[in-house]
């Protein structure tokens, strides 16, 4: 097969989405009990302008519309999965990051680490200027924070309540506040191909430089989706907060956005993962230019000369 091809040209988008279809249909067909049609219906209700209440059809008798306004509607539709889910997590979540630390093992193991032959460490250039370090390292500890925390939501059977676990879901909240200019600052100055589409000088100095190969293309539109189906979602989970007042207006929605919220940390967390895999571990020396700033001129020539070469083309311009 020719390396111009359209299936070597796109073969990460195109295993990308074989992956996500053929776990999303075995998650959704063999491990959920929720009913879909359901959910599917009440997407498009509420997209089209229709109450978020999940009332799909009017009630027929008072006693319906009593059970209606008190409990949500339709219970069996989604509330038994995030139970029975909520409990699953607890105990099998820990596996599925033991298999993802054995598969990044594997691929170690297989491709070893790459490493570029400096012979002059004195010859640096600055790839990341203060404005985008402080952007990156506060993503950084923002979502590890977000971790932590969020899995003491996941897991709150096991921390069995008390004050820790009450501190840790505020905390998961008011990061989550904080986190959504740092996510929407980082969103756009990684926004690599927006050089493509502009000129612009500020463009260019605003913008991480260097240009996407596919993967990263990938692990960024994760980041943008995922962390704004995020944001969205656990802000209105925190904010439509159901007392005995708006329980039946909000419950199901509320229902929905718990799916939204656990699904879209899912894969940013998996994407994640894969991102410090290939550009710490996978690679030595990247973790010291985050920090400082600067890489040695020889190791951008040898392993990111993409970076270089809009670096020396933003000089030019000077």
């Amino acid at each position: 097969m020719e390396k111009s091809s359209f299936f070597e040209r796109n073969r990460a988008y195109i295993f990308t989405l074989l992956g996500l279809g053929v776990v999303g249909f075995v998650f959704i067909n063999f491990l959920m009990i929720m009913d879909w049609g359901y959910l599917i219906k009440y997407t498009i209700h509420v997209l089209t302008g229709g109450n978020i209440d999940g009332i799909l059809t009017p009630a027929d008798s008072t006693y319906k519309e009593m059970v209606n306004r008190a409990f949500g509607p339709n219970y069996e539709a989604i509330a038994p999965e995030i139970i029975r889910a909520s409990n699953e997590r607890q105990l099998y979540i820990w596996w599925v990051f033991v298999a993802e630390i054995a598969i990044f093992c594997v691929m170690y193991t297989i491709s070893g680490r790459k490493e570029a032959k400096i012979t002059r460490p004195n010859d640096q250039v600055e790839v990341f200027s203060l404005v985008h370090r402080a952007i990156i390292w506060l993503n950084v500890f923002i979502i590890l924070a977000l971790i932590i925390t969020g899995f003491n939501i996941t897991w709150s059977l096991r921390s069995e309540g008390g004050y820790i676990p009450y501190i840790l879901r505020g905390t998961h909240e008011v990061t989550g506040l904080i986190w959504f200019p740092v996510w929407l600052l980082m969103s756009i100055i990684a926004f690599k191909d927006l050089k493509i589409l502009s000129k612009n000088s500020l463009i260019a100095k605003i913008i991480l430089p260097g240009s996407y190969k596919p993967m990263q293309r990938i692990i960024f539109l994760v980041f943008v989706m995922m962390g704004a189906g995020l944001l969205f979602s656990g802000f209105l989970i925190w904010f439509i907060h159901p007392d005995a007042y708006t329980n039946a207006q909000f419950i199901q929605f509320k229902r929905a956005l718990l799916y939204v919220h656990f699904g879209a940390s899912v894969l940013i967390m998996f994407f994640l993962m894969d991102f410090v895999y290939s550009t710490l571990v996978a690679v030595k020396g990247n973790l010291k230019g985050l920090i400082t700033g600067k890489y040695p001129r020889e190791y951008l020539e040898q392993l990111a000369p993409d970076v270089l070469a809009d670096i020396e083309k933003e000089k030019a311009k000077r």
